[in-house]
């Protein structure tokens, strides 16, 4: 990779070195001239330098590159460019670890007017460019930072500081195929191209400093030493601004150095981190209530003037859980630096009232923000969908009002799962259990699990039935999204969700994963609506001699539940409406009183069960 860079930055060779003549040849070197800091530690997640480049010897053509960097097997590079018709622009590019026809890489994000393309003639990639304009005299500090997401690829992202406005911008974020990358090696580089030294090949020059690594644990590091280096024609460097830079000039009359390189060993670099680095700071929250998805839509905005967003975390809070030491109900949490609204499913049983919702982000520097919060009053609240942990399930895909099944009716392991009409046939139900706060769905008929195969979740992947065994990739998180129907996603990422591939309408159709945000818009194939089959195990003789009462009971009141007069003691467990046991104890035949001392009203499932039998029902508290 470091022969790529050096063949991006090279300039085509003019003169031999026999016919260079400081006095009256103007060359440009036939590589950089290069400027490298060494020996810093601290890499792995972040590189960062800074660059200025004056009028005084600015030039049309020039390409001011401030980091040239290894992202696991590739490149890449960043940095600012001067072009013709008075253009100042910004690039942020990746190598293909082979050359191809379309680019390796994707991006995520791109910041208004930021134009993305590949590039060839010295090895292929994935290329943006931004006109954002920079402004000659002014500093910039230049920043890439990595991370994964657990999708099996890395991301990276852009970032500048303007020292003139004092504000950051998020450029791009590109996305690498390469499972959680790091950066390696323990040196950063930058140089000054003329990129057309057929029209010219009169001096140009800028000015680098502040060259800084950062670990995973948020430690920085800087140089021991800066080096420049070039290859044969005229250049030089020196140190600038009280020896706090260095001075690149590349092109002109000027000899090079003695031996092709300088080293400088001294530059003032203070602190312990770069001094752009201000925590971020949220300055506005703004939450809603949205009805459709039973939800809140939380959205938020940070000073520009304080270091950018990294990731996010968002927590809503009921007036009491507020009070209480500030105890949320619900979090949603991410990394994506663009990200500035989430929707927070408001937990099963919500009543109307007064709620707040709150923000702290981290950002690239691995900083922690202010608690930004807000409240809101919800008058009225959809009830959400409650999922009978004993009762079976048809699964229906809102977009296509068919219903997941194993192909062919099938009770085998790895039958692929597809969408077919209503049956009345047992292998159409399914059974949500619940583990943790995911659920793992099994088949009535064959008793086996909804299975991501081979934990893949690549776009496209086709869903099987498994034989049940609880890892995440048969853990399904379900996510209310409307009064009656769910988002399904995969337990694997908050990124991939069940899918009715192109909202298919035939049966046959397999089902599959593909992207979907778990806590954002979820398109019609991507909607289920699970049909409740039956309520309970127990037979239509024992539903009748098995009764709660009062039901509802008021919150704080006993409940006594009628049981078969069989002669055993019975195992009886409370469940609530989210599929968690919350009470178990032992109770005689007859009846059973149970305290609702410190349950919430909601609805609530009860399973009493001995030698004799299963007898189950449901009530709710006031």
């Amino acid at each position: 990779m470091e022969k790529k860079l050096k063949s991006c930055a090279a300039i085509v060779l003019i003169a031999a070195s026999s016919f260079f003549n400081a006095s009256n040849a103007q060359t440009c070197p036939s590589w950089g001239p290069y400027l490298e800091g060494f020996d810093m530690a601290n890499s792995g997640e972040l590189w960062y330098s800074e660059v200025m480049a004056d009028n005084t010897c600015k030039k049309v053509n020039t390409y001011y590159s401030t980091l040239n960097f290894s992202l696991g097997p590739r490149g890449g590079y960043a940095g600012i460019q001067y072009k013709q018709n008075e253009i100042y622009n910004n690039i942020f590019s990746m190598w293909d670890l082979q050359d191809t026809n379309v680019p390796q890489c994707t991006t995520e994000y791109t910041a208004p007017n930021t134009f993305v393309d590949g590039f060839g003639g010295e090895g292929t990639g994935l290329h943006t460019d931004n006109p954002m304009p920079w402004t000659p005299g002014i500093w910039y500090a230049t920043v890439v930072r990595r991370w994964a997401t657990g999708d099996g690829k890395t991301r990276i992202g852009f970032f500048m500081f303007d020292y003139g406005t004092g504000k950051w911008k998020h450029y791009v974020t590109i996305v690498t195929p390469e499972n959680d990358a790091k950066f390696t090696g323990t040196k950063l580089g930058g140089f000054v191209e003329n990129w057309n030294s057929a029209a010219s090949k009169a001096t140009r020059c800028g000015y680098f400093r502040n060259f800084w690594s950062m670990n995973a644990q948020g430690n920085w590091s800087k140089p021991s030493r800066y080096t420049a280096s070039a290859g044969t024609g005229s250049w030089g460097a020196e140190t600038a601004f009280n020896n706090t830079a260095i001075k690149v000039t590349s092109c002109g009359t000027a000899p090079a150095p003695a031996g092709s390189s300088v080293t400088f060993n001294g530059i003032t670099q203070d602190g312990i981190k770069p001094a752009t680095a201000t925590p971020i700071t949220v300055t506005t929250v703004t939450p809603s209530y949205n009805s459709s998805a039973n939800s809140v839509n939380v959205s938020w905005a940070s000073s520009e003037t304080t270091s950018p967003q990294f990731s996010y975390k968002v927590s809503l809070y009921t007036e009491a859980s507020w009070a209480n030491s500030y105890t949320p109900v619900a979090v949603v949490a991410g990394i994506r630096p663009d990200q500035r609204s989430v929707q927070v499913p408001l937990p099963s049983n919500s009543q109307p009232g007064k709620y707040y919702v709150s923000v702290v982000l981290e950002d690239i520097f691995k900083q922690t923000s202010n608690f930004g919060y807000n409240n809101l009053t919800i008058n009225s609240i959809i009830t959400s969908p409650t999922i009978d942990p004993n009762a079976y399930y048809r699964i229906k895909c809102v977009g296509s009002s068919l219903y997941i099944s194993p192909a062919n009716y099938s009770t085998s392991a790895n039958t692929k799962m597809v969408q077919y009409p209503f049956s009345s046939n047992v292998a159409q139900q399914w059974k949500l259990e619940k583990t943790g706060n995911n659920y793992i769905i099994t088949n009535r008929a064959s008793g086996l699990a909804i299975d991501v195969p081979a934990s893949n979740i690549s776009n496209g992947t086709t869903l099987v039935q498994y034989p049940k065994h609880g890892g995440n990739n048969q853990q399904w998180v379900l996510r209310p999204y409307t009064s009656s129907a769910f988002v399904i996603g995969t337990a694997l990422s908050n990124m991939k969700a069940m899918d009715n591939p192109g909202n298919s309408q035939t049966s046959g159709t397999n089902i599959n994963i593909w992207d979907q945000d778990i806590n954002g818009t979820a398109g019609a194939n991507h909607q289920w609506v699970l049909e409740q089959v039956t309520s309970s195990k127990i037979s239509a003789k024992q539903e009748a001699t098995s009764t709660a009462y009062p039901n509802p009971v008021k919150q704080g009141e006993n409940l006594t539940i009628s049981l078969p007069e069989n002669g055993s003691l019975y195992e009886l467990t409370i469940i609530n409406a989210e599929g968690l046991t919350i009470k178990s104890q032992q109770s005689e035949t007859g009846k059973a009183i149970l305290s609702t001392s410190g349950m919430r009203t909601g609805i609530y499932f009860y399973n009493a069960q001995n030698s004799k039998g299963t007898v189950s029902g449901k009530f709710s508290i006031q």
